[in-house]
């Protein structure tokens, strides 16, 4: 397969409304994409340090009912990108599927602009930082710790 060709993968997959598949359709875009030019950029992580940020997880899936900025900002950007490696383009999705959930179970469906969470995730990016622990969000933002507190708790993390 050409890179035009998983280009076109791509549109469908995304075309369809099915976020796992368009996933997929963007991975395979870019292992192509990156095959033909010759040069492909590393992960930033093999995973190391996952296990100590498993309470991000728990967050990401069940989403919040306050404080999505400053966790999008302090912890997930960091996480997505820092921890797990993933591209800006598919750390964005996460985020996305993240507010979807934030609305759809908390009823926090607020704007929260994509170029603001571009902006994001590229500083993140470019300052390498890790997400901020549940200690420090506990002692640095309180308010954000007693919103999240329940959800990580019932989570597991």
């Amino acid at each position: 397969m050409g890179v035009n060709e998983a280009y076109e993968a791509l549109l469908r997959a995304c075309g369809d409304g099915d976020f796992e598949e368009c996933r997929s359709g963007y991975q395979r875009f870019l292992e192509e994409a990156c095959r033909e030019a010759g040069t492909c950029p590393k992960r930033r992580s093999s995973g190391a340090g996952r296990g100590k940020y498993v309470w991000v997880e728990s967050i990401i899936r069940s989403g919040v009912p306050d404080g999505r900025s400053r966790l999008i900002l302090y912890v997930i950007s960091r996480y997505l990108v820092n921890v797990k490696g993933l591209e800006p383009g598919e750390a964005e999705a996460v985020i996305d599927e993240f507010l979807r959930v934030c609305c759809e179970k908390h009823g926090n469906c607020r704007k929260i602009y994509k170029s603001w969470i571009r902006n994001v995730l590229r500083r993140v990016r470019e300052g390498g930082w890790r997400p901020w622990t549940l200690e420090r969000i506990r002692s640095e933002d309180p308010e954000l710790y007693r919103i999240i507190e329940p959800i990580v708790s019932a989570g597991g993390g």
